[in-house]
């Protein structure tokens, strides 16, 4: 049995939908800019991906006062992903047999800052009572699973920046399991507020503004100038499926999930990762086993370039661990998210979302700010403009969390 995907919906600092992500990552357009969402003069990074999403234009005015932006991002990202799968819940497969994956970090504290400075400033009686339903991580599990009368396997993922890829390998062990025949699955994060802003700060992952860079330049993965992530929000849905499903209602398959590999580095709390990148290195070779290919045989690779300098250097490292170093050095490696930012639980979905794009096309989109290579980083970067790749059958994405949280994906065309 396989696993493949066969609709995506995207809510995007590119935009609504995986077109406009699409041609902003393979044009290498910069769509991070100055936050506008609150004041963000005090804190060490003032940019973002910011995705230009109205709630209130496109859900029930009710369900927006009750629920966080993060739901709303997601809730919208599910509509277009069964859109595009031409999937009804309830028809293409029943309630029971559809689940739900969703990988995310911070939970919904756009809504609850402004229900605590309610309750500080007026007392408990002033906080709206969906304040417990609103913020916690597994809120837009639930809403997707009442907005569209799902009523199986549903699960919350959080893992760190690695959320999102969990949520997916997830969904795919749920349909080989038996347990599903279609599974939502993919991630969600809406950081732009000022405590959620505040975490990503105190994280020690995130970029810090400097006077010589405009907003857009300062994510700069495994350029010499790295000094972390420019983080963003967004939500990416993918609608997955066992092969034998989806050709039996006549899906168009947009691609297969044909492997996945976790580890954990489990090292030291004053490192985010393992130094040597053999952990990380393990959990690539896993899911490049389980599709029964080798290194050789992948076409580009999805890097989590989170343009913090250590994690840089290691992941080089590990993709040097897990095919050797001739292999390693050949491999057109990219991280786009730096032109729309990293977007935490659903960054790996969306990687998975352009790398299905990238070998549909046979092009492989740059890593935008890429413009001297890092020391210690030895790997074949794929910089300023789109690369042509020939015959792309298989993209390995790559996504790590704090403490060394590792989750890898290996698609196949």
């Amino acid at each position: 049995m396989s696993v493949v995907i066969t609709g995506i919906g995207a809510v995007t600092p590119a935009g609504i939908g995986i077109d406009p992500l699409w041609e902003s990552a393979r044009d290498g357009v910069p769509r991070v800019g100055a936050i506008d969402r609150f004041d963000a003069s005090g804190y060490a990074t003032s940019a973002a991906g910011q995705a230009d999403f109205d709630a209130g234009a496109e859900l029930p005015s009710r369900f927006v006062k009750r629920t966080d932006r993060f739901t709303h991002l997601s809730v919208h990202a599910v509509r277009q992903a069964l859109a595009d799968a031409h999937v009804t819940v309830g028809e293409e497969a029943s309630a029971e047999r559809t689940g739900v994956m969703v990988g995310n970090i911070l939970g919904g504290w756009e809504f609850a800052e402004r229900e605590l400075r309610h309750l500080w400033t007026d007392g408990p009686r002033a906080v709206s009572p969906y304040q417990a339903t609103a913020w916690f991580p597994a809120a837009p599990q639930g809403n997707i699973c009442i907005d569209q009368g799902i009523k199986g396997p549903a699960r919350t993922f959080v893992a760190d920046r690695a959320s999102g890829a969990y949520a997916l390998i997830g969904g795919a062990e749920a349909l080989l399991r038996d347990r599903a025949d279609v599974v939502i699955a993919g991630g969600v994060e809406a950081p732009l507020s000022p405590y959620g802003w505040l975490c990503m700060e105190t994280s020690g992952l995130g970029a810090k503004s400097r006077g010589s860079l405009a907003p857009h330049e300062l994510y700069r993965p495994f350029d010499a100038g790295h000094g972390g992530s420019v983080f963003g929000e967004g939500a990416v849905f993918l609608v997955m499926e066992r092969r034998e499903h989806a050709e039996r209602r006549g899906a168009r398959i947009l691609g297969e999930l044909a492997g996945w590999g976790v580890s954990t580095d489990g090292y030291m709390p004053y490192y985010t990762v393992e130094p040597t990148g053999q952990v990380l290195g393990r959990a690539m070779r896993t899911a490049t086993e389980r599709a029964g290919i080798s290194g050789g045989d992948i076409g580009a690779v999805f890097a989590h370039g989170s343009g913090v300098p250590f994690e840089d250097v290691t992941e080089g490292y590990a993709l040097h661990e897990a095919f050797g170093s001739s292999v390693a050095r050949q491999l057109p490696v990219t991280a786009p998210k730096s032109g729309f930012g990293h977007l935490l639980g659903a960054a790996a979905p969306a990687d998975v979302a352009l790398a299905l794009r990238a070998m549909r096309d046979g092009v492989v989109p740059p890593t935008v700010n890429l413009d001297r290579r890092a020391p210690g980083v030895d790997l074949d970067l794929v910089a300023g403009q789109a690369r042509p790749v020939a015959a792309c059958e298989h993209t390995l994405v790559v996504s790590r969390g704090l403490g060394g949280v590792n989750a890898c994906l290996l698609l196949r065309r």
